[in-house]
């Protein structure tokens, strides 16, 4: 699917946007989810955004891209960046890692990791947390930097949320894209779907739900679903004229 009309791209930043160079493309990788190869209880899980993670380096241009992983949703868990520095250098990548939970951080030394850096990686977890962290240092308005610079930015889970206007819980994200994010949505029972629906009401803006193994691609505002299990899908809410209409991308 492609629709440069589909997603409305924008950002509550616009003056950062706005201050930056507009020559390089930009790009913005959202998961829904889906297990990477790590073992839990004694058991190894399935790799299951094979696919996703291919699409997020093949846009990096580079046959090996520089990817810098944020975890701060996962308060810097080193058996989870163990796991997608495994996954990212078998797909050629150079991978590093930002802790933004050490001691005396440097913000300048941060800065210039974040935009010197190929492709961003936002890991999931505690979104609230990672959002709240990231205010705290101007992390967001950094991360809108690299974006605008047309480092791949991407994400799973709160590595998802970050990037919309908000989540399903009303968490404020960085707004690059101006809707509503409900990530794992084939595993959202009916009231965490009624919430969602209630928050597009009543913020007047459209939802983007996300499945599992399904990822929402923004190449300068065109559009692209990417499925690691064609069986799952994006959709898109909208609510007009006293009704709800949800259409898959």
């Amino acid at each position: 699917m492609s629709d440069n009309k589909n997603i409305d791209i924008t950002s509550k930043n616009s003056e950062i946007l706005n201050n930056t160079k507009k020559d390089n493309v930009r790009k913005l990788v959202c998961i829904g989810g889906g297990e990477i190869p790590r073992i839990k209880n004694g058991i190894e899980l399935p790799y299951e955004t094979k696919e996703i993670d291919e699409e997020i380096v093949k846009l990096s241009n580079k046959k090996n891209p520089k990817l810098l992983f944020i975890g701060t949703a996962s308060s810097h868990s080193e058996e989870y960046f163990t796991v997608i520095k495994r996954i990212f250098e078998n797909l050629g990548c150079i991978v590093s890692n930002l802790n933004l939970l050490v001691d005396n951080i440097n913000i300048k030394k941060v800065k210039e990791d974040i935009l010197d850096t190929d492709i961003i990686y936002v890991g999931g977890g505690n979104t609230k947390f990672m959002l709240e962290k990231w205010k705290q240092y101007g992390i967001d308005k950094i991360l809108l930097q690299a974006y605008q610079k047309g480092i791949v930015c991407s994400g799973l889970s709160a590595g998802s949320y970050c990037w919309f206007k908000y989540n399903y819980d009303l968490i404020e994200g960085i707004g690059l894209i101006n809707a509503i994010n409900c990530v794992h949505y084939d595993q959202k029972g009916s009231e965490a779907k009624e919430k969602f629906y209630k928050v597009i009401k009543e913020k007047q803006l459209e939802g983007i739900a996300l499945d599992n193994c399904v990822a929402l691609e923004i190449v300068d505002e065109q559009t692209k679903i990417i499925k690691s299990d064609k069986s799952r899908n994006a959709y898109k809410i909208t609510y007009k004229n006293g009704k709800f209409i949800e259409k898959i991308l």
